[in-house]
């Protein structure tokens, strides 16, 4: 992850050299009364698994956000956009919102770059507490949809909040960097194509592989039970789905989440004190996408 810091850092220091940086989890709230931008109550940087989104103030009452989403060690996506943040409701909408993709080399340089979309039109809405949060509506893609994100550190990102995830070469190296006893996903073919894991990485506790396809991808993890963010689940996806169900494959209890039924966008399981979990994502946008029945049996007899 390291060249997707290198890039985050240079773009976001541009905004946060605009506005002094105050904290977002306490002091004195600022109002448009006192003629202080409100948005400075928000500023800072907010965190959810590979994705942060920056908060920053424009003039009396604007305000900017950029997202990084670290799609895979070489791959990361930015939305930059603007506007009026409303008091009343604590949400910022946009519609000037431009997208690009960047891909690195292995010296970390910028290798390519695409610019996906411009006038993307959406929300961002913060909820007040301990910690501060926010929500991220997208209404040209959807990609965050459900995902709360939240705040971490006044500092922008690659400068204030620390990854938790190492690369690994392989799989068997991230099984012992997470403290595991081993990690294997036997390759075949399932709808989508062959499966082959493109990059490996680590937590503690948790042990995670990525496998891409041409227009989609998934997030297979293992890890320890005591790692689970929620019971039993260490998939880092904390989405509201619409259906919900299980189903019985080599003796287990897997149990799939999606917005369509018998297309799973998440599933998670669990054998003893470990726990599994895959992710599936079109990253074409496509709403309702996830695995089917054979599918999930043809990957999970592969996993271990």
């Amino acid at each position: 992850m390291k060249s997707t810091k290198k890039f985050a850092v240079l773009l976001i220091a541009m905004l946060l050299a605009m506005v002094p940086v105050l904290s977002a989890c306490g002091g004195n709230q600022k109002s448009a009364d006192d003629g202080q931008n409100p948005i400075m109550n928000f500023v800072g940087t907010y965190g959810h698994d590979r994705a942060s989104i920056f908060i920053g103030a424009e003039g009396e009452d604007g305000a900017s956000a950029t997202v990084n989403w670290a799609n895979s060690a070489a791959e990361n996506s930015t939305w930059i956009m603007s506007g009026t943040f409303d008091t009343e409701t604590l949400t910022l909408e946009y519609h000037d919102c431009v997208k690009t993709d960047y891909v690195y080399d292995e010296s970390g340089e910028i290798s390519s770059q695409e610019e996906v979309y411009t006038g993307g039109h959406g929300f961002i809405t913060f909820t007040e507490g301990d910690p501060l949060s926010l929500t991220w509506q997208d209404d040209q893609e959807h990609i965050a949809d459900g995902t709360v994100f939240e705040f971490v550190s006044t500092e922008p990102a690659g400068t204030g909040l620390a990854n938790p995830w190492s690369d690994a070469e392989t799989l068997d190296e991230a099984a012992e960097g997470a403290g595991l006893d081993g990690f294997t996903i036997e390759g075949g073919e399932i709808s989508l194509g062959t499966v082959e894991v493109s990059q490996a990485r680590y937590m503690d506790g948790i042990a995670e592989a990525i496998i891409d396809f041409p227009a989609s991808q998934l997030t297979i993890r293992k890890g320890l039970a005591s790692a689970a963010a929620e019971e039993g689940d260490i998939s880092g996806d904390y989405n509201t789905y619409a259906n919900t169900w299980t189903q019985n494959i080599k003796g287990l209890e897997v149990t799939c989440f999606g917005d369509k039924e018998d297309a799973a966008a998440k599933i998670i399981w669990k054998l003893d004190d470990t726990c599994f979990s895959i992710n599936a994502l079109a990253l074409g946008g496509e709403e309702a996408f996830g695995l089917s029945a054979d599918d999930i049996s043809s990957l999970i007899n592969g996993i271990q």
